[in-house]
Parts: structure tokens; sequence; C-alpha cells
């Protein structure tokens, strides 16, 4: 999509005429009041013409130049970011270049320009987007918005011009730009202009990512200059607490760069996410090392199959112990990631990466928070087992299914609990120990543990005699091991 060249972002004298912007800023409560104050004499020192709006719960003095305007599109708090969609609409012909953001996200001129810049490259239904980073007490950088089932898509990896392009699932950055064609056409897709909802990403986060999700566009990230592309979350909330530090994620980046190059594999394990409201029982890329998974792994286990491998922690835990790990990681960015720990790493989609290990066995295999997101998990199952080594051991981690909250939702159906008997609607097949179990004893195996963890403190506390019975009630999650018989 070429921008019109009115829009290149400079001052007058250079193009003739200054570009019109549009900023919305979303702002609840006062918590925020210093970054906002400080941000909208950003803008409007910026060398364009520059309307600034912000819309509030409550009036807020932010002095002339500045419109506040009041009210909630609905009773939840949390829709307030959605009023910014009709202020869209009302001035789509007055401004070429439309800023939604939150009210702590620091935002440069030479920003926009790059997004001006890139944009210009990208193909119709792409959108240059940005990422956020925080800045904790040592002055290090960190990615919030990094986390648990958000990824690098490997195979978006690609050239537009001189940039280098890629997707990172996770749409959110409490911020985007559109031009004014943009703008028009995600109005025109009927997916702008929706009442207060929430999906993939919580009530907040849909507003901004609307313009991705539901309009009939992507979000791309310019990996190549990916500097010019990030903008400070300035309450540094998350630092060091939620997301990656910039050294694990530069080297997410450079990896990228070379698939883009043709110098490392494009590949993608299988299917890791769920179509449940706000991706729920996806698959953790960043999954931390489980003691009581730990536990489970028998001293005696050498050799060590990993299937579904995000970050590398546990398997370089278990590397540590002395084991000598081999992983299908989730895809080739995250795999690279458990390679610069030294784990074995085999790249490859689920089938080419069991094609490939055909003739190895194991001590022991361990498949985590994996097989409920596949359409088939039987089939998948009887496929990994093959490369348990007589008197090895298969450890299996799941999310319980059978919790009583989750029957209880599920009979009265509740939201998106009624879509859980529905791989197409809901992206899981809510299978267990006893499913699983039946193909164990078809295969020749033993189960040997049943675990349930993740249970709530009241369990913890005076009902802990029951736990051996209610574990299969109340604990979030399951672990099993079975053992091949020689």
């Amino acid at each position: 999509m070429k921008l019109n060249p009115c829009l290149e972002v400079a001052a007058p004298e250079q193009n003739g005429g200054a570009t019109r912007l549009l900023v919305v800023i979303a702002s609840y409560g006062e918590k925020n009041l210093v970054f906002l104050r400080r941000i909208i004499q950003t803008y409007l020192s910026m060398p364009m013409e520059v309307e600034v709006i912000v819309i509030s719960e409550a009036a807020k003095n932010l002095g002339s130049e500045v419109k506040v305007i009041v009210g909630l599109p609905s009773k939840d708090p949390w829709s307030l970011p959605f009023a910014h969609k009709p202020i869209f609409v009302e001035k789509l012909e007055q401004c070429d270049l439309f800023i939604y953001s939150e009210d702590d996200i620091q935002v440069t001129h030479e920003l926009i320009k790059a997004f001006v810049r890139v944009q210009n490259l990208l193909q119709p239904d792409e959108i240059a987007g940005f990422l956020r980073y925080e800045i904790d007490q040592h002055q290090k950088r960190h990615f919030p918005d990094v986390h648990g089932c958000f990824h690098w898509n490997a195979e978006s990896a690609r050239r537009r011009g001189a940039s280098t392009i890629a997707e990172f699932t996770n749409e959110h950055a409490a911020f985007y730009i559109l031009t004014q064609d943009q703008l028009r056409r995600a109005i025109s897709s009927g997916g702008f202009l929706r009442p207060p909802q929430e999906g993939r990403h919580d009530l907040a986060c849909t507003a901004a990512t609307d313009p991705y999700i539901n309009c009939g566009f992507r979000k791309v990230l310019c990996i190549s200059a990916l500097d010019q592309f990030l903008i400070h979350h300035m309450s540094n909330r998350y630092a060091g607490q939620v997301g990656l530090p910039f050294s694990l994620f530069q080297e997410q980046v450079k990896t990228l760069m070379d698939i883009s190059n043709g110098t490392h594999p494009a590949s993608t394990l299988c299917k890791t996410e769920s179509k449940f409201l706000h991706r729920k029982w996806s698959k953790n890329y960043y999954e931390k090392p489980c003691e009581d998974v730990l536990n489970l792994m028998p001293d005696d286990a050498k050799n060590i199959l990993s299937i579904g491998c995000g970050w590398g922690a546990t398997e370089y835990t278990l590397k540590q112990r002395g084991a000598n790990v081999t992983a299908l990681p989730l895809d080739s960015v995250i795999g690279a990631t458990a390679a610069r720990l030294g784990i074995e790493v085999v790249y490859g989609t689920l089938a080419e990466g069991l094609t490939s290990l055909d003739d190895r066995r194991f001590d022991s295999v361990l498949i985590s928070n994996l097989l409920h997101l596949q359409p088939d998990p039987g089939s998948v199952l009887e496929q990994c087992i093959q490369f348990v080594a007589p008197g090895g051991t298969l450890i299996i981690v799941g999310p319980n299914f059978k919790r009583l909250p989750i029957l209880i939702k599920r009979a009265l159906g509740h939201g998106d609990y009624r879509k859980l008997g529905s791989f197409e609607q809901s992206g899981i097949i809510a299978c267990g120990p006893r499913s699983i179990a039946k193909i164990f004893c078809r295969a020749g195996f033993r189960l040997d543990v049943v675990k349930w963890w993740n249970e709530p403190d009241w369990q913890k506390g005076c009902w802990i005699k029951y736990k051996k019975h209610l574990g299969w009630l109340t604990g979030e999650n399951w672990i099993i091991r079975a053992h091949r018989l020689s």
C-alpha cells in the first residue's frame, strides 16, 4: 500500500503542507497523569498539524489545546478504549494519520516517520506495528508482551524492499497508527465499529487490536530496524516480572533475520494456540521448570526426548543433572533459544521431527501441555511412545478439564465453556489421564503415577486429608508417568 506523497512526515516546507495527525488517548483515573501530560506535549511539539483528544471516565484539566471527552461506551470501565473508534470515524476525512494510544506510551516524531517509510513498502493487508518495552531499576530493557503463548511466526520473516518484516502473535501494544486509507478500509470491513467485547484479548486490549484481528489486516514488525518501532511503556509496571529481557529478545530477532537470509530453517512443530477466550490453555512458550515434573524424571534417565520444547528452561535443568536432552521445539525461532543452551534441537513439523528420530530410543520422553491442542491427541501419543526404550518412562503434563468449576461451567453453557466439546470451535480436545491410560495399556506400558497439582489454597489447608480423593476435581493440572515394560 503506497501512501500519498503528501503523507511523508516532514516539515511543511519539505512536502508542501503539514501532515494532519489525530491522536486519541485513553486515560482512566489519575495515576498516569504525569505521563499523560508529557505525552501530550511531545505530540503538540511535532512539526505537523496535530489534534489531541483524551477520552476519560471523568473530567481532566489538560490545557486549552486538548479536548477531553468524558464517558464510557458501556458500564464496564475497561470499555473506555472503545470510545476512540467513533471519533476516528467522525474525523476520517479531516486527517492523514490516526493514532490510538493509552496514557503511558511514549512516542516520538521519528517513530511516526519510520511508520510512514516502512508502510510504503508493505502489502495492502499489512500494517506496520510496534512493540512495547519497559525499563527496570537497573536500566535494563524488558519486553512485557513477549510471554506465555505469544511468539514469533517463524515462517513470516520476509523482505519488503530494503526492510525485513516478521509477525508476532501478540497484536497488543496499547498503541497503533493507521493511515486514512487503512482506517477507511477498517470501517468498511464491519469489524472496526463493534460494541465493546473481548476475544483473543481482554476488553481493553481488544479495542487496540481490532484493526489487525477483525478488519482484514495483519500487524507486521520491521525487524531489520526494530529500534525504530519500539515504544516505551512509561509506567514500567511489569519490568522484570513479566516478559523477556532484551538479550533474549535480541537473540530471537537475530534468528528471524537468519531465517530471512536463508541461513536458518523456518518451521513450526504443530498447532499451539486454542480458540478459547483470551487464548486460555494455549501452550506456554516460556514454561518454567516444574519440580513436580523434575521429581518424576528417573535419576538414571540419561537420554531424554522433549516433544514441544519452548525456550528450553526445563530441558536445560535436565541437562545440568547430567542427561543428554534432544528436543522437538515448538518452532525454529524458540528452538534456537534452546539450542544456545546446549540442547540438541531437531527442527521441522511434528511428523518431520518424529521421522528424523525414527531409529532412536530414549530413557524418557516428556510431553508438556501439548496433547490437548491436537485434533487427534491419541494418534499423536501413539506416534510418540514408540521412542521410549524398553524399561523407559513417558511423562505427560496437561490441563485438568475435569475440575469442578469447569464441569459446572460446561453444564451451564457458560461463555466459551460450551465450546469445549468441539475442537473446531475451541481448538481443544479435553483429554486426561483416563483416556490416555487406555493407549498406554495397549502399547505395553504400566501407569505408575497420576498426580494432580496447582490445587487451590483451601484444599492445601483444612481439606488436606481429602487431597487424594479431591485432586481430580480441584487440581488445575495433571501429570502422569508410565513405565514401558521390558
